[in-house]
C-alpha cells in the first residue's frame, strides 16, 4: 500500500510545517503533495523540506498565483498523485501516532475508502477526546466505535453518512476517486460535501476504524475558512442541490440527508450574519420543500426528536404548522 498525502494550503506555512514536519516524524507517507493556493509569499520547496527534513524527491510542490479555494487545491493535488491510496490533511490539522498504525491495519484491505474518527478540539471543553458529540453517537448507532477496523454496511452507512464532511477523515484508493469523478466543489466553503456524499454514494467497499488518527483544531475566534459567516455560506444549498439530484438518480434512502441538511441548515442559520438569515431562511425553506418530502417528517422526528426545535421556525413552517 502506498500513500500520498495532499495538503492546500494558504498562508499558512507556520502550521504547515509543523504539519510536515509530524508527517515525516511518522513516516507514514510516500509522496506529499502540498498545493500553495496563491499565498501572498509564494512558499519555497527547498526551504519546506528542509526545516521539515523531508527529502526533496517526497514533496511536491504546485503553485496557484491567485487562490481559487481549497476545493479546487485538493482536485489539482489529485492530479498529481502517483500512489495507489491518499490522504487529504489540511495544514493545521496534526495527524497522531494512530495513524501508521490504521496504514498497517489497511495493508492489506482492499476498499473503495476507509473513514476513521478524529479528535475535534472543541470536545476539549467538556475533557472529553473524540470527535463531537453528534458524530460520536452516530459512530455508535453505525456500530463502528468499537474495533480497530469495521466493514461498513448500508445501515451503518447511513448513519457515517451524516457525521461531518471532512475531507480529512477518509483514506481514499486513488483509482477509485479518478474512476467516479469524485472530486470537491469549486465553493469558497463547503466544497467538502461532494466529496464526502459522492463517496459514499459511489462506493462499493467502505472500511471504519475507531483509531483515532488526527486532530482537528478549532479556533472559535480564528480567521480561518470555517470561521467564515458572510454570503459564501449561501453556497451550501448548491452542493446540496446536487447531492439530492444524485440520490433521486440512484434511488437511494433520502432520509440521511435530510438530517445532515436540517442539522447543517440548523449550524449555518445561527451562526450566521444576522444581516444574511432572512435571505439564507428563503433559501432554507426552498431547499427543504424542494428535496425532504413530508412523508419524512415521522423518521427524521423518531431519528432526531428536537431537530426541529434546532433550526428557526422560519425554515421549516410546514413541519411545525
Amino acid at each position: 500500500m502506498t500513500l500520498t498525502i495532499a495538503i492546500p494550503v494558504h498562508d499558512d506555512e507556520a502550521f504547515l510545517l509543523r504539519l510536515l514536519g509530524r508527517l515525516a516524524r511518522l513516516g507514514c507517507a510516500d509522496q506529499l503533495v502540498v498545493v500553495d493556493d496563491g499565498s501572498p509569499t509564494p512558499l519555497d520547496h527547498a526551504a519546506l523540506c528542509a526545516a521539515a527534513t523531508l527529502p526533496a524527491d517526497r514533496l511536491t510542490l504546485l503553485r496557484h498565483d491567485t487562490a481559487q479555494g481549497p476545493g479546487i487545491a485538493r482536485n489539482v493535488a489529485l492530479a498529481h498523485v502517483d500512489s495507489d491510496h491518499l490522504l487529504y490533511l489540511d495544514a493545521d490539522d496534526l495527524p497522531t501516532r494512530e495513524l501508521p498504525p490504521l496504514l498497517a491495519d489497511l495493508a492489506s484491505q482492499t476498499f473503495d475508502f476507509c473513514i476513521f474518527r478524529h479528535h475535534d478540539t472543541r470536545s476539549e471543553m467538556e475533557r472529553r477526546w473524540g470527535p463531537e458529540q453528534l458524530d460520536a453517537r452516530l459512530w455508535r448507532a453505525a456500530g463502528t466505535d468499537i474495533g480497530a477496523l469495521t466493514p461498513v454496511g448500508p445501515k451503518a452507512a447511513a448513519s457515517l453518512m451524516q457525521t461531518a464532511n471532512y475531507p480529512w477523515n477518509k483514506i481514499y484508493r486513488t483509482d477509485f476517486l479518478r474512476a467516479h469523478n469524485i472530486g470537491c466543489s469549486d465553493l469558497a466553503v463547503h466544497e467538502d460535501i461532494e466529496l464526502h456524499w459522492r463517496s459514499f454514494l459511489a462506493a462499493d467497499h467502505i472500511l471504519a476504524s475507531d483509531r483515532i488518527s488526527v486532530i482537528h483544531f478549532v479556533d472559535a475566534d480564528g480567521d480561518r475558512l470555517t470561521n467564515r459567516l458572510g454570503p459564501e455560506r449561501l453556497a451550501v444549498f448548491t452542493a446540496l442541490d446536487r447531492i439530492a439530484a444524485e440520490i433521486a438518480t440512484r434511488e437511494a434512502d433520502p432520509l440521511p440527508l435530510a438530517l445532515f441538511a436540517l442539522g447543517l441548515i440548523g449550524w449555518i442559520h445561527d451562526h450566521l450574519l444576522p444581516e444574511l438569515r432572512p435571505a439564507f431562511a428563503d433559501r432554507a425553506r426552498d431547499w427543504l420543500n424542494r428535496h425532504v418530502d413530508p412523508a419524512l417528517y415521522p423518521a427524521i422526528d423518531a431519528a432526531r426528536p428536537k431537530i426541529w426545535a434546532d433550526i428557526d421556525q422560519l425554515l421549516v413552517p410546514a413541519a411545525t404548522g
